[in-house]
């Protein structure tokens, strides 16, 4: 008796196996259409779990065509905490004739933000910040700039094409990294600096002629109170940016009236090459690594990398702005000291004839005198060491002879508040 059932156990024909597979349920496709096809519909995306977006940006290409939408949700976690999701939008061919917005990524090389007034405005410095919210607030700040931001910000610049910078003056305004911070695996976390590598590295490849760098403490380093700028006397926070500035009241004007001031923009990083050491008939000009600027004193800090030996060079704000004015010593050439000067918060002039015997100790009692005076130095522990070594190791090109009594000395008629004669005398 033949068997009936052996069929339901032979191998699947060559036949029998495509026509199963191309039976079988597969993930819907989306395929982003670039440009948007004229006939979309309005993008009204909503997320399954948080709705619709808080806000949403949209880019367009050169021709000033939607190209897609960056979309942000502001979320509070379960701890009460804010936080932030960002998601591409794009509308997508989904296959058998179908098409809708959907959570899709623009395809690189993506354009950077407001691309059509970038190119439009070509006299322009370009300010490109870190995200759409920051771009916002840098375009509010920085009228005669044009701003923009690659997508989604500091997660993948590289991405974006920064062919339009070419032939352009670049400022790429990077957000604030807490010193010290580091990632779940224990590596050193600064996305604010990494962004900033990586757009000027791009903007340099594309053609930018130069590439300038406007770091968050140019900002960062002071507040407004009642209408008046004063001195931050708390670190700034991690992430702070453009967007917390404007929150935090300055505006174009007083942003213009900071402009002025000498290096608020400074060339992005430097490499140095390697050279040979300096030798003593070189003569080279000793590489101090502090810098005065109107807002304060500021401590460079090379950061080397590892694969490629480049080193990038970062100005950190330590304290408001203060001079080892003159060397001091008296007639006998012992009882060395520092002559420092210094503005208070109320514009007064002041100065202080500090022995070099308070350096010997931590420094607490000369930096209790300073902030006695009116300094204001940033917390932590790198700018309190940072300021022991500015005054410890600066070299003014002046000296002066200190004191004890009034009278006469060296050919100098010592008074309580002027000297007659001529006190440059021996």
């Amino acid at each position: 008796m033949p068997d009936d059932h052996a069929g339901m156990f032979a191998p699947l024909t060559p036949e029998e196996t495509t026509a199963g597979a191309s039976a079988a349920p597969g993930k819907t496709t989306k395929t982003p259409i670039i440009p948007v096809p004229a006939d979309a519909p309005a993008m009204e995306f909503r997320h399954p779990k948080h709705g619709e977006p808080s806000r949403y940006w949209p880019y367009h290409d050169a021709e000033g065509r939607l190209v897609g939408y960056v979309c942000r949700w502001d979320l509070t976690d379960d701890a009460g905490n804010r936080t932030k999701e960002f998601l591409p939008v794009t509308f997508c061919d989904l296959g058998n004739g179908k098409r809708g917005w959907r959570s899709k990524g623009m395809p690189s090389p993506r354009p950077l933000f407001g691309l059509p007034d970038l190119l439009a405005r070509s006299d322009a410095l370009v300010l490109v910040c870190e995200g759409e919210k920051a771009r916002d607030a840098g375009a509010a700040l920085f009228p005669d700039m044009v701003a923009t931001t690659p997508a989604h910000g500091a997660k993948s610049p590289h991405l974006t094409d920064f062919s339009p910078c070419a032939g352009r003056v670049v400022v790429i305004a990077t957000d604030h990294d807490e010193p010290g911070k580091t990632d779940a695996k224990g590596k050193p976390h600064h996305p604010g600096r990494d962004f900033g590598d990586t757009v000027a590295e791009m903007a340099r490849a594309a053609g930018a002629v130069e590439v300038l760098h406007l770091p968050p403490d140019r900002l960062g380093a002071w507040l407004w109170r009642d209408g008046e700028r004063v001195p931050r006397t708390d670190p700034l926070p991690d992430g702070w940016d453009l967007a917390d500035a404007l929150a935090e009241g300055w505006t174009a004007e007083t942003v213009a009236a900071l402009r002025s001031a000498p290096a608020f923009l400074s060339p992005y990083g430097t490499t140095k090459p390697d050279t040979p050491a300096a030798t003593d008939a070189e003569s080279k000009e000793w590489d101090w690594p502090f810098r005065l600027m109107p807002y304060g004193v500021e401590k460079r800090i090379d950061r080397v990398d590892r694969e490629t030996g480049a080193v990038t060079i970062e100005w950190r704000w330590i304290c408001s702005r203060i001079e080892v004015a003159a060397e001091t010593r008296n007639t006998d050439g012992t009882a060395w000291g520092r002559l420092l000067s210094l503005t208070d918060r109320d514009g007064r002039a002041k100065e202080w004839a500090m022995p070099m015997s308070m350096l010997a100790g931590d420094g607490t009692a000369y930096r209790e005198r300073l902030l006695e005076m009116g300094l204001v130095i940033a917390p932590g522990r790198f700018p309190r060491d940072a300021l022991h070594e500015f005054v410890s190791t600066a070299r003014p090109g002046v000296k002066a002879r200190c004191v004890s009594r009034v009278g006469w000395h060296s050919g100098a008629f010592v008074m309580t508040h002027t000297t007659l004669g001529d006190p440059c005398h021996g």
